[in-house]
């Protein structure tokens, strides 16, 4: 999902961001007077925030290493759906059953962060 900002430039620009995105990647508009999202998440425009199936925030990732041609953004996700961080157990019907950790991690000085449903 991609969260757009709620100033006025960013809602002015939404439909170019929204044909730009991937297709199947939906994007959310804030509006002026709602809560803001990335404060509520604790993230900042551009910021990448990666969860796993059991919603836990496995990266953060600012600028600039949220830049795409960094390899972080793409690392954290593989990292998230392929080597399942923290050691969910999920039943075919993807409800998680367990969850064994709660930690955020930390990695050389970036908060990796990524929710994956597989």
């Amino acid at each position: 999902m991609i969260v757009n900002e709620r100033e006025a430039l960013s809602r002015a620009m939404y439909w170019e961001l929204k044909r730009r995105a991937p297709s199947g990647v939906p994007v959310y508009q804030q509006t002026p007077f709602q809560n803001d999202v990335w404060e509520a998440l604790d993230g900042d425009k551009d910021d990448f925030l990666i969860y796993d199936r059991c919603g836990l925030l496995t990266f953060h990732i600012v600028l600039p290493f949220s830049v795409l041609h960094y390899p972080y953004v793409e690392a954290a996700v593989r990292a998230t759906y392929l080597k399942n961080i923290c050691n969910c157990t999920v039943s075919k019907n993807h409800s998680v059953q367990t969850c064994k950790s709660t930690k955020k991690r930390n990695i050389h000085n970036f908060l990796f962060v990524v929710y994956i449903n597989s």
